[in-house]
């Protein structure tokens, strides 16, 4: 996990694989880039899913994701977020030929808007589902007594998230912190900050409800984040497929 400034990288996958959506706002000066890579085995696949999403600071408003996913499955999507609604444009191999070729390659290329249902109509702000790190990071520690909710876009559809603190108890903690030219692997145990995360679709007409998604994790989503640093050191919850699992943190960024 990365937060730094919303600059492009030259070797970015989803630069390389030409993603991006005309109109999609630019980066500025004052935009940040939240970059998570996560890696499965032996669980959904044996591969690497990286996100990257570009917001405003101070409110943490998102304007373009993209997401890329590198398995026997592989897909690039880029959305870009309007005032009505999302935008999405993906690409993917048409076939088993295509899947060794880089994305430039691939033909399969797909493009939907994703209207926001008028039952939203409450949500002043929509974000995205791993923008809930730099939320957490930036509430009051006594939001127990005073749940937070918001609105995010998942895959397809607009979610109503409430956030809760919760007790906690002392856990082991293991990773890489990377701030500036500092560099210092941390391995302690801590109490966390613990928030329960549930979840309501905003489902459009003659739509089937889609399946709130962080990481893989449908339900009973809890994440742990460091009281000092405030990085989020650990997510547990539910996959509706392969039940309960716990993902830990290996590395963090911040510049």
């Amino acid at each position: 996990m990365h937060l730094g400034a919303g600059a492009l990288s030259p070797d970015d996958p989803a630069a390389k694989a030409g993603t991006y959506l005309p109109g999609c706002s630019e980066t500025d000066n004052g935009s940040r880039l939240l970059t998570v890579k996560s890696f499965s085995k032996g669980i959904l696949s044996d591969g690497q899913y990286d996100e990257q999403i570009w917001f405003k600071e101070p409110d943490g408003l998102p304007y373009k994701r993209i997401r890329v996913r590198n398995d026997d499955n592989p897909w690039v999507k880029s959305y870009c977020w309007e005032t009505k609604g999302v935008r999405r444009h993906e690409i993917q191999p048409a076939g088993s030929a295509e899947n060794k070729q880089p994305p430039t390659e691939w033909t399969q290329r797909n493009e939907h808007f994703y209207e926001y249902p008028i039952e939203s109509a409450g949500c002043s702000s929509i974000y995205d589902p791993s923008l809930i790190f730099y939320i957490l990071s930036t509430l009051d520690p006594g939001i127990q007594q005073n749940p937070k909710e918001i609105c995010v876009f998942g895959k397809k559809q607009l979610h109503r998230l409430t956030i809760r603190q919760v007790k906690s108890s002392p856990i082991e903690v293991s990773f890489k912190n990377q701030a500036s030219s500092q560099k210092k692997t941390i391995k302690n145990q801590i109490t966390p900050l613990v928030y329960s995360i549930t979840t309501e679709p905003y489902t459009p007409e003659k739509k089937e409800p889609e399946n709130f998604s962080l990481f893989g994790l449908n339900k009973g989503i809890r994440i742990y984040m460091d009281p000092e640093s405030l990085i989020p050191v650990r997510i547990s919850g539910t996959n509706n497929i392969f039940g309960k699992i716990e993902l830990g943190l290996q590395n963090a960024g911040l510049n």
